[in-house]
């Protein structure tokens, strides 16, 4: 299984396909990353000179390139259009779902992303104001309890002074690059599962081609806030994120995680996740194997 996040962040790369393999060169010297062992290919880099071939056999391998910018948010993404030979099938099956399900869905998306925060401040032994909030989410959460649990979480995690920016230096920056990992992970999941991920559960932008991509990773997020706050305990400085932070991200998706069944990577959490959702709306029984065991033993690792 694929799950190496490849990261260009060196100027004047050239990077092309040579037989099995990712070829980038610089300077003369040149590496070679077999197409198979890469999840995905992150940008963040300048002035880097792409072929053809390779563009081509990335949409072929279906691996997303992913151009980060400003604050290491993503500024675009290529996917490959074709995912799974019942694609079509697949997708007709996504858009004539009712819109009661896509709310109880949104309803157990956020359920799970307010026990993975609660789990996260319980971690750390912060102040948790989350414990039982999870209870409280209506169908479609048409009271924003996701954004007034953002509120307290972010507050009591980083601090009252931190303030969820995307745009911002420090903290939220790290935080873009490292959700930037699992949602190029997740959107290969998506496309390769056949899903269109244009369309989304609770997510519709005409402008963002990944809505059901933001959609699903919403409970995974907090993986990313555990692993920024593990480096400001080991008192790293969090202004400039360098090439041994974006190695510790990427290593996210091949670490195992406690589950009901035993332990498994995060890359096959994320691509369960993708199946689950086409199970439900095969037999519209609502049922997500997230795990609640995600963050068990998990502080010092």
């Amino acid at each position: 299984m694929p799950n190496r996040i490849i990261e260009i962040a060196t100027n004047n790369q050239k990077l092309s396909a040579y037989r099995g393999f990712l070829r980038i060169e610089r300077e003369g010297n040149v590496s070679d990353v077999p197409f198979n062992h890469i999840c995905a290919l992150i940008i963040t880099a300048h002035q880097i000179v792409y072929t053809q071939n390779l563009l081509q056999r990335l949409c072929e391998e279906s691996i997303p390139l992913i151009i980060l910018g400003h604050n290491y948010l993503p500024s675009g993404m290529l996917l490959s259009f074709i995912g799974h030979v019942r694609q079509t099938e697949i997708q007709y099956l996504q858009i004539e779902q009712k819109k009661p399900l896509y709310k109880k869905v949104w309803q157990r998306i956020i359920q799970e992303k307010i026990k993975n925060q609660s789990r996260v401040l319980q971690l750390f032994e912060k102040e948790n104001p989350l414990t039982n909030l999870h209870h409280f989410v209506l169908s479609g959460d048409t009271d924003n309890k996701e954004g007034y649990a953002a509120k307290l979480y972010f507050k009591s995690l980083f601090g009252n002074n931190f303030v969820r920016n995307r745009d911002s230096d420090g903290i939220n920056a790290f935080l873009n690059y490292g959700y930037a990992v699992i949602r190029a992970a997740l959107a290969r999941y998506v496309v390769a599962a056949g899903l269109n991920p244009a369309y989304g559960i609770e997510h519709h932008n005409k402008l963002n081609p990944f809505c059901l991509v933001d959609d699903l990773i919403e409970p995974f997020r907090p993986i990313v806030d555990a692993t920024v706050y593990k480096l400001l305990l080991n008192n790293e400085s969090l202004t400039e994120l360098t090439s041994t932070h974006k190695a510790a991200f990427a290593g996210l998706l091949t670490k195992e995680y406690a589950t009901m069944s035993g332990s498994s990577p995060l890359y096959m959490l994320l691509q369960q996740c993708v199946w689950d959702l086409i199970h439900i709306y095969k037999t519209q029984n609502i049922e997500f194997n997230f795990s609640p065991y995600l963050f068990k033993d998990d502080r010092n690792d």
